[in-house]
């Protein structure tokens, strides 16, 4: 591998002997699709002087106007261990399954060669609920479960009666998408027990398209294994998976996975990342994937090593959202990816390292709107591997954590290339180690600090450039110099996070998981830099720093109801705007186009009626009821709407779908530029 590299860089010396500065497109592909997310790397010859750009816009298929994307990364492929083209590289965010879009990319070059180029891709359906010829297998004890497994063909749905099935179990056949081969149980009342085995996994799937859905798996080695080389498409869902050392396991080059809405726990408890013998449980796995193409979202993980790993040398295109993780070593692991993996929307508490990028190559990972707290060590361990395999090509944006010993800590005597942070918020404790808030030890080539958020005031080490330690005895010092942070922010202890809490004093302590939802007074609100795509539905002044948009509902973390699978947290959120966001505009003489709202009818109603809103323009829109104490009782509608009269069905039901009593109930329309409520009556 290492000759592979200096091989690699003398080609790329070989080709600046014959540079040209004028950039050409030789090349588009889109990655394998994922449910929200599509990904496109642009591969090119040229622009050796490394100044040319490539925009981004998306649409629906048969839709008129376009979005902005976040543009894409340059690729430095010289910096890298193993080969990647030369190319830009992206990804487009927050899509809805199973739906065609257009992708337009504009090539910019100050030395001529600017182009236009469209693709389209089609984002990936959830997985079927059921097979499109279902055939019933019922099943209540162990041997007919075996023999079910052994016998099923594409469409079966082996369903398990409630009861303790022990022993383990194998599954060698395969389904189809459209027929995949489903086992079910009843949830927790229907157990599968590996009693304690030391060599097994309860249940070994070596197929393609299996649903492994409702049950509890428990006390083995591994609750889980896809074992198939190759494999596709195979589900993990609303399964409890507990008593074990490692969850969910995998085999190689293994695509399109989809592990969503389990519970996974292993066997350590904390405080044991401090404990003497922590380094015998570091491969301890709660998911463990290989390849392109997975999704990994709202699972429930505590108790291991290694939450989540896909160990697929350049692996490209997977994506890691909406997990609660808890008690940990590292959070989540995007090492030795090439490009467009995605980590964003998940909770770390307790955790010794939530990220871990170690390295990627090339790039982009991105790492988006997570929070952590109590966080030990390294907020993001963007590292090599052995010291050898540098990392180059993270986009680190919109994320907060606290941690009980510096605010921001990266310990490696090693070169980083080519990343950026950007509107995070890094929170220490009152008394950071040895007096330093930030100790980012490494040296940095095509490193960017920039618009991000930290308390205490303190030390800031922001790595070495030219030989030179980049450090600071306090933040003051630091915008004084002018090299980085030059638009970042101290914060104020007492306003920062509305549950007013900082870095704990001792990592030892569990804790339980806080809300991060901003101070309505804290300096980060309005402090951030505008990125498209990633935070271009702000309201105010600008983006705000950290992970939770003022104004935007907290995600929801860990598993979701089984009627929920299409619902997700956006990363580009939309923010219910605040009264001085319209005020302010009409004092510098803009015209906000005002949506109107409409009166509700029938009014008086039980249980059903219609609520009308015009929207002047096409935008974002978000309507929710409240009760009469204002809070948030149901959300009818959220996302992007065209321009013109829309109708929305409200039956008088909440959030759980249970019947509201009696009263008056206001309905709520947000927009970017409206802000407006009525009232109704419900009468029962």
């Amino acid at each position: 591998m290492k000759c592979q590299r200096v091989f690699s860089v003398l080609l790329w010396m070989a080709a600046v002997g014959h540079a040209t500065d004028r950039l050409t497109i030789a090349e588009v592909r889109v990655d394998r699709p994922t449910l929200h997310n599509l990904g496109v790397q642009v591969l090119i010859d040229g622009d050796d002087d490394r100044d040319a750009q490539i925009e981004v816009r998306w649409r629906r298929v048969g839709d008129a106007g376009w979005r902005a994307s976040h543009p894409l990364l340059r690729v430095w492929p010289e910096t890298v261990w193993i080969d990647v083209p030369r190319q830009f590289a992206g990804s487009i965010f927050d899509l809805q399954p199973g739906k065609a879009y257009e992708i337009e990319l504009m090539a910019r070059d100050p030395d001529g060669g600017d182009s236009r180029h469209l693709v389209t891709a089609t984002t990936r359906p959830i997985p079927v609920a059921e097979p499109a010829d279902p055939r019933v297998v019922d099943v209540g004890t162990e041997a007919e479960l075996r023999e079910a497994l052994r016998l099923a063909r594409p469409g079966d749905v082996i369903q398990l009666a409630a009861g303790v099935y022990p022993g383990t179990y194998l599954m060698t056949v395969s389904g189809t998408q459209q027929n995949p081969i489903v086992v079910r149980g009843e949830g927790e009342t229907t157990i599968l027990d590996g009693g304690d085995c030391t060599v097994c996994d309860v249940l070994d799937v070596r197929g393609s398209w299996v649903h492994v859905e409702d049950l509890r798996l428990q006390s083995a080695v591994r609750g889980l294994r896809f074992s198939g080389v190759g494999a596709i498409g195979n589900v993990a869902r609303r399964l409890h998976i507990r008593d074990v050392v490692n969850g969910i396991g995998k085999n190689m080059e293994q695509v399109d996975f989809y592990l969503c809405d389990n519970i996974i726990e292993g066997r350590l408890e904390w405080p044991w990342v401090l404990g003497s013998d922590a380094t015998a449980h570091w491969d301890d796995r709660g998911v463990d994937l290989a390849g392109d193409g997975h999704v990994v979202c709202h699972n429930l993980i505590s108790g291991f090593g290694d939450p989540v790993v896909n160990k697929q040398l350049g692996s490209r295109a997977w994506d890691v959202y909406g997990n609660d993780i808890a008690d940990v070593f590292d959070g989540t692991e995007l090492d030795e990816a090439t490009g467009n993996v995605r980590l964003y929307r998940n909770r770390f508490t307790n955790a010794m390292d939530p990220i871990s990028i170690q390295p990627i190559h090339g790039g982009p990972a991105y790492v988006l709107r997570n929070v952590g707290h109590n966080i030990v060590q390294e907020q993001i361990k963007l590292k090599s591997l052995g010291g050898q395999q540098m990392p180059s090509g993270a986009l680190i944006f919109h994320n907060s954590f606290t941690s009980p010993t510096r605010a921001l800590n990266s310990q490696a005597p090693i070169t980083q290339y080519n990343f950026q942070l950007r509107n995070n918020l890094f929170i220490g404790p009152p008394q950071p180690e040895r007096g330093t808030t930030v100790d980012w030890t490494t040296v940095l080539v095509g490193a960017v600090f920039e618009s991000n958020g930290y308390w205490p005031d303190g030390g800031f080490w922001f790595g070495r450039i030219d030989d030179q330690n980049q450090y600071w005895e306090s933040w003051a010092a630091v915008q004084g110099a002018g090299r980085f942070e030059t638009d970042g922010v101290l914060l104020e202890e007492q306003a920062i996070f509305a549950a007013g809490f900082v870095g704990g004093d001792d990592p030892r302590v569990r804790h339980e998981a806080p809300s991060f939802i901003l101070h309505q007074d804290t300096r980060a609100i309005d402090a951030g830099s505008v990125l498209p795509g990633i935070n271009s539905n702000y309201s105010g002044k600008g983006p705000d720093l950290g992970a939770i948009e003022f104004g935007c509902e907290e995600p929801h973390y860990g598993p979701r109801g089984a009627d929920e699978e299409a619902v997700v947290w956006r990363i580009d959120c939309m923010p219910e705007v605040r009264s001085t966001d319209i005020q302010g505009a009409m004092e510098s003489g803009q015209s906000p186009m005002v949506a109107a709202l409409h009166p509700n009818v029938p009014n008086p109603f039980n249980p059903h009626t219609q609520i009308l809103f015009d929207l002047p323009r096409s935008a974002p829109v978000r309507l929710t009821i409240h009760d009469m104490l204002g809070r948030r009782v149901r959300t009818l509608l959220t996302g992007f709407r065209r321009a013109g009269t829309h109708r929305v069905d409200w039956d008088g039901r909440d959030l759980d779908g249970e019947s509201l009593s009696s009263g008056v109930y206001f309905y709520r329309l947000v927009t970017q530029h409206t802000a407006v409520a009525r009232s109704m009556l419900l009468l029962r």
